[in-house]
């Protein structure tokens, strides 16, 4: 498996640390797509990774295409990928394999992480002068914080902690077949009736995404 060199000891350390907070973790993964370049593992991750990268199939791959929160089993382990918006090429993704289904604690914890990953990874692409450009990362930004938006309001209506209004907001997105940043932007209109500063480098999210973002929030209210 090519991994980077640049900055690949900030990724292994952020890695590293969320194999810490996550017990029967057996090995984390990232992956910049759409061309699929991994660009760092630790763990089971170094192969069962590559492995789904050669078969073309599996939950890294589903979460890569569809830019949804996927989970599955690979090699007796429990996997989570989770693909973080950072441009209109693709997602970069991060697995997650652990020894038991994951619960809430779990995603929670790989909820925190995964944006420092992410923007680990953005910067490092990005400095290598290779897939990234500078556009890109403010849109990755925009993204992220209209999904932190969309949990806080998914809180406020259910009472609820991160973990949860996060795990919501993915259920959404898969019941719906709508694209996570898509949905989460969408409800940040539906509700506040408009976008915050910078809005305009952000693509108006498609009409699916109103329609999956209102019946969201009506049923937050029932």
């Amino acid at each position: 498996m090519h991994q980077v060199k640049y900055g690949g000891e900030l990724l292994s350390r952020l890695m590293d640390h969320l194999r810490s907070q996550l017990p029967g973790c057996e090995g984390v993964g990232l992956s910049v797509w759409p061309d699929g370049t991994p660009l760092r593992a630790v763990g089971v991750a170094v192969d069962l990774d590559q492995a789904q990268l050669d078969s073309g199939e599996g939950p890294l791959v589903d979460a890569s295409r569809d830019e949804r929160q996927t989970s599955g089993r690979i090699g007796g382990l429990a996997v989570v990928a989770v693909p973080g918006s950072w441009g209109d090429s693709g997602p970069v993704v991060l697995t997650v394999y652990l020894s038991h289904p994951p619960g809430i604690e779990d995603l929670k914890a790989i909820e925190e992480v995964e944006p420092l990953v992410a923007t680990a990874a953005a910067v490092v692409e990005f400095c290598a002068g290779e897939v990234l450009r500078a556009d890109q990362m403010v849109r990755m930004v925009q993204h992220r914080r209209y999904i932190e938006q969309a949990k806080g309001l998914v809180m406020a209506a259910r009472s609820c902690a991160p973990g949860e209004a996060f795990e919501v907001l993915v259920r959404a997105s898969q019941q719906t077949n709508v694209k996570l940043r898509d949905i989460a932007t969408a409800l940040v209109l539906t509700v506040g009736k408009t976008l915050e500063d910078g809005a305009e480098e952000i693509v108006e999210p498609p009409a699916a995404a109103g329609e999956a973002a209102r019946g969201l929030w009506d049923s937050l209210h029932v």
